[in-house]
Protein backbone atom coordinates (compact mmCIF):
# COMPACT_ATOMS: atom_id res chain seq x y z
CA UNK A 1 0.00 0.00 0.00
CA UNK A 2 3.25 2.12 1.15
CA UNK A 3 5.11 1.82 -1.40
CA UNK A 4 3.74 3.06 -4.62
CA UNK A 5 3.58 6.41 -2.55
CA UNK A 6 6.81 6.29 -1.27
CA UNK A 7 8.25 5.82 -4.57
CA UNK A 8 5.94 8.85 -6.16
CA UNK A 9 7.41 10.94 -3.37
CA UNK A 10 11.03 9.65 -3.65
CA UNK A 11 10.71 11.10 -7.41
CA UNK A 12 8.67 14.42 -6.50
CA UNK A 13 11.48 15.36 -4.05
CA UNK A 14 14.47 14.18 -6.28
CA UNK A 15 13.28 16.60 -9.09
CA UNK A 16 12.24 19.12 -7.08
CA UNK A 17 15.46 19.12 -5.61
CA UNK A 18 16.81 18.99 -9.60
CA UNK A 19 15.18 21.82 -10.53
CA UNK A 20 16.23 24.14 -7.22
CA UNK A 21 20.18 22.98 -8.41
CA UNK A 22 19.13 23.75 -12.39
CA UNK A 23 18.26 27.36 -11.44
CA UNK A 24 21.03 27.98 -8.72
CA UNK A 25 23.23 27.18 -12.37
CA UNK A 26 21.67 28.51 -14.77
CA UNK A 27 20.72 25.46 -16.93
CA UNK A 28 17.22 27.08 -18.62
CA UNK A 29 16.75 24.10 -20.35
CA UNK A 30 17.27 21.36 -17.97
CA UNK A 31 15.34 23.86 -15.74
CA UNK A 32 12.48 23.77 -17.98
CA UNK A 33 12.58 20.15 -18.51
CA UNK A 34 11.93 19.39 -14.97
CA UNK A 35 9.83 22.00 -14.53
CA UNK A 36 7.62 20.14 -17.41
CA UNK A 37 8.15 17.09 -15.60
CA UNK A 38 7.16 18.25 -11.82
CA UNK A 39 4.09 19.84 -13.48
CA UNK A 40 2.59 16.74 -14.98
CA UNK A 41 3.31 14.52 -12.32
CA UNK A 42 1.94 16.83 -10.26
CA UNK A 43 -1.29 17.76 -12.15
CA UNK A 44 -1.45 13.44 -13.12
CA UNK A 45 -0.78 12.47 -9.77
CA UNK A 46 -3.62 10.14 -9.51
CA UNK A 47 -2.81 8.26 -12.62
CA UNK A 48 1.28 7.73 -11.57
CA UNK A 49 0.15 6.32 -8.73
CA UNK A 50 -2.18 4.04 -10.23
CA UNK A 51 0.60 3.22 -12.81
CA UNK A 52 3.52 2.72 -9.85
CA UNK A 53 0.42 -0.10 -8.95
CA UNK A 54 -1.58 1.75 -6.12
CA UNK A 55 -4.74 3.02 -5.31
CA UNK A 56 -5.53 6.69 -7.32
CA UNK A 57 -7.95 7.61 -4.24
CA UNK A 58 -4.17 8.35 -2.27
CA UNK A 59 -3.37 10.93 -4.35
CA UNK A 60 -6.88 12.98 -3.49
CA UNK A 61 -5.32 15.15 -0.58
CA UNK A 62 -1.86 15.35 -1.92
CA UNK A 63 -2.60 16.59 -5.15
CA UNK A 64 -4.58 19.90 -3.86
CA UNK A 65 -1.16 20.78 -1.65
CA UNK A 66 1.08 20.05 -4.63
CA UNK A 67 -1.20 21.69 -7.26
CA UNK A 68 -1.78 24.79 -4.93
CA UNK A 69 2.39 24.77 -4.78
CA UNK A 70 2.73 24.31 -8.35
CA UNK A 71 0.20 27.55 -8.82
CA UNK A 72 2.20 29.57 -6.30
CA UNK A 73 5.07 29.18 -8.50
CA UNK A 74 4.14 29.65 -11.71
CA UNK A 75 2.32 32.54 -10.32
CA UNK A 76 6.23 34.04 -9.46
CA UNK A 77 6.11 33.35 -5.81
CA UNK A 78 2.86 35.57 -5.37
CA UNK A 79 -0.06 35.48 -3.80
CA UNK A 80 -2.83 35.09 -7.43
CA UNK A 81 -5.65 34.08 -8.31
CA UNK A 82 -4.12 31.86 -10.85
CA UNK A 83 -3.08 29.47 -7.82
CA UNK A 84 -7.12 28.31 -7.89
CA UNK A 85 -7.01 27.55 -11.72
CA UNK A 86 -4.18 25.39 -10.94
CA UNK A 87 -5.74 23.82 -7.56
CA UNK A 88 -9.50 23.18 -9.40
CA UNK A 89 -7.56 21.35 -12.52
CA UNK A 90 -5.63 18.91 -10.39
CA UNK A 91 -8.81 18.36 -8.93
CA UNK A 92 -10.70 17.74 -11.79
CA UNK A 93 -8.06 15.74 -13.54
CA UNK A 94 -8.08 13.68 -10.62
CA UNK A 95 -11.83 12.90 -10.48
CA UNK A 96 -11.46 12.09 -14.47
CA UNK A 97 -8.82 9.95 -13.66
CA UNK A 98 -10.77 8.06 -10.73
CA UNK A 99 -13.85 7.56 -13.18
CA UNK A 100 -12.12 6.67 -15.93
CA UNK A 101 -9.79 4.16 -14.49
CA UNK A 102 -13.00 2.58 -12.53
CA UNK A 103 -14.23 1.13 -16.18
CA UNK A 104 -10.57 -0.03 -17.01
CA UNK A 105 -11.31 -3.79 -16.44
CA UNK A 106 -12.51 -5.23 -20.32
CA UNK A 107 -15.89 -7.16 -19.58
CA UNK A 108 -15.73 -10.86 -19.09
CA UNK A 109 -16.96 -12.76 -22.16
CA UNK A 110 -19.82 -15.41 -22.19
CA UNK A 111 -19.09 -18.76 -23.77
CA UNK A 112 -22.95 -19.51 -24.67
Amino acid sequence: MWKPILVYTVIYVALFSAHIVAAANDWEIMFRIIATIITLQTMLAGLCIHFLKGDVKHARLPVVALSAGLGWAYAGMNENWEIAIWVTGAILLQLLTEKGLKYRALAESING
